[in-house]
């Protein structure tokens, strides 16, 4: 039986006022299916995809809040000065081979 991948995407864009937007973006990839499950996958993977999207939304627009309620330079510099362990490559690293 023949084995395939598929990747899916969701993009959006959402005007939220005062010549701002969001655009959240998710995808996900599916790897090695049987070619006769594509259509089930494909239709679980749109499920996922679909909550995914309403997450990143959300996360999206509440990063945008707190961007426009600091204000853009007060917002950046709290960026930077976050704490070492949510920025540092390592951890980045780490939870990469968990994926």
């Amino acid at each position: 039986m023949s084995k395939m991948d598929i990747s899916i995407s969701r993009d959006a864009t959402y005007n939220t006022g005062n010549y701002s937007s969001i655009k959240p973006s998710v995808t996900i990839t599916i790897k090695d299916i049987d070619a006769n499950d594509v259509l089930d996958k494909y239709k679980k993977a749109s499920l996922v995809l679909d909550l995914l999207l309403m997450k990143e939304t959300i996360a999206l627009g509440n990063e945008m809040g707190s961007a426009q309620e600091l204000g853009y330079k007060k917002y950046v510099a709290q960026l930077e000065s976050a704490d070492d362990n949510i920025m540092n490559e390592t951890k980045i690293n780490e939870l990469l081979k968990t994926l």
